[in-house]
């Protein structure tokens, strides 16, 4: 840090002097700052000492630390940070494998607002895009174990979250899925309506420990990769033999990932917000990411 003052502390507003994580600007300000205006060319540019390498790599390691460590130290910090996202992807992809495709959709709701398909009709979603800021993207792979050694994400990064299907010589069968009746949509609970819509009783909303031998023998020979700007993250979880595809460490079972993921995947959301206030945020034992 001392090195970032002498470099530029001179910019500072007279309220704020020395550059500090706290300082005003943050200093996360000042990185964004930076990235913008290289980004946007000549026209913006600001003094040539902020665009100094090695000042912008501190810049850098001390933001990514200072935002994404959290997710790779407490599994508090992953289920309220990024854990509801998360268990939205695997239960998609769960759902996708129990063939009724209403997991796949949860999240999107049809017209009339009431969920189980998507507003085309959709029952079976095969991909599912989804918009978000460069701290989410890091919040996701530091979940996962797969954020070491990375600097904050630039411009454009996007991540690829991919099933995989392992082709067998012998056709495999599965029970149907079972379902029940929820009494209204997200919409129809916010703003009224009587729409009975189907919600998945099947695999895909539970977690792992919850399965029996029969829901886990449906997610065998399926595999999950997960690809960050085109450059295939490998997650510590699924180094072991049997967690992933033979000969291809990443390629996780979807068995291991859907296991990694349930751990911080919120029960409760809202009651985990306002839960351990009184407590350190630092976990009293090690709670590594990606296990």
């Amino acid at each position: 840090m001392e090195y970032l003052n002498k470099l530029i502390s001179k910019w500072m507003p007279e309220t704020s002097k020395r550059v500090a994580v706290d300082s005003h600007p943050r200093l996360s300000g000042i990185m964004d700052t930076i990235n913008s205006t290289l980004a946007h060319g000549p026209e913006t540019r600001l003094p040539k000492e902020f665009y100094d390498e090695k000042g912008r790599a501190i810049i850098d390691k001390i933001g990514v630390e200072e935002w994404f460590s959290g997710y790779q130290e407490s599994e508090e910090y992953r289920a309220l940070g990024i854990g509801g996202l998360m268990g939205d992807v695997v239960s998609r992809m769960a759902g996708n494998i129990e063939g009724g495709g209403n997991d796949g959709a949860l999240a999107i709701g049809g017209k009339d607002g009431s969920l189980g398909t998507g507003r085309g009709g959709e029952k079976s979603i095969k991909l599912a895009l989804s918009g978000c800021h460069d701290t989410t993207l890091a919040a996701v792979l530091a979940s996962l174990g797969a954020f070491e050694n990375e600097k904050w994400p630039p411009y454009t990064s996007h991540i690829a979250i991919e099933m995989f299907k392992k082709q067998t010589s012998q056709a495999q069968t599965t029970d149907k899925v079972l379902a029940t009746t929820t009494q209204k949509g997200w919409w129809a609970s916010i703003f009224g309506g009587s729409a009975a819509v189907k919600a998945d009783a099947g695999i895909a909303r539970r977690k792992i420990h919850e399965l029996n031998e029969t829901e886990r023998a449906r997610l065998e020979d399926y595999y999950v990769r997960v690809r960050y700007n085109d450059k295939v993250m490998k997650l510590p979880g699924c180094k072991p033999t049997g967690k992933h595809l033979e000969g291809d460490d990443s390629f996780c079972t979807l068995t291991e990932f859907k296991t990694i993921v349930d751990k911080f995947t919120p029960e409760h959301w809202k009651l985990g917000c306002v839960s351990n206030l009184d407590k350190s945020p630092f976990p009293e034992k090690d709670e590594p990411a990606g296990y």
